[in-house]
């Protein structure tokens, strides 16, 4: 039996993905931002301070209560 390998994506299905509603692709280096419904972050920006994107997020939830 073959073995297919399903982590390689043709160009064209990764160009289709689009972007999420903050302008970040998904895609190699960025996550799903906790508690954001599903866009897109960079990792490297999360990882770097996780505190501060906890804090805003907190912060923009209060503000709209």
């Amino acid at each position: 039996m073959e073995k297919k390998d399903v982590s390689a994506k043709p160009s064209s299905v990764a160009q289709s993905s689009g972007t999420s509603s903050s302008g970040t692709a998904p895609g190699p280096g960025n996550m799903v931002a906790p508690g954001s419904g599903g866009s897109h972050i960079p990792r490297d920006a999360f990882e770097a301070n996780t505190k501060a994107y906890f804090d805003n997020l907190h912060a923009k939830y209060k503000a709209n209560k």
